[in-house]
């Protein structure tokens, strides 16, 4: 790991090293988690949105991403 280290400093100013570097490196499953999960919340998204279209017109009121995940709110 010190060696790679090492190599990374020695060769952090070539392009191709920036570049690989530049990016974020995660375990493939934490990856694929993220992946599904955002699936998962499209999914939700369009559902709620074909709701909306297909209902009457001010019955389903739009509620924001960070309100919903609300549950109180303390006084």
């Amino acid at each position: 790991m010190n060696y790679n280290q090492k190599l990374k400093e020695k060769f952090q100013y070539h392009p191709q090293i920036r570049r690989i570097a530049r990016h974020r490196h995660l375990p493939k499953s934490i990856y694929c988690q993220i992946k599904e999960q955002r699936i998962m919340r499209e999914a939700r998204r369009r559902k709620e949105l074909n709701r909306r279209k297909h209902s009457k017109p001010g019955s389903m009121p739009f509620v924001s991403e960070r309100k919903k995940h609300i549950v109180a709110v303390v006084k």
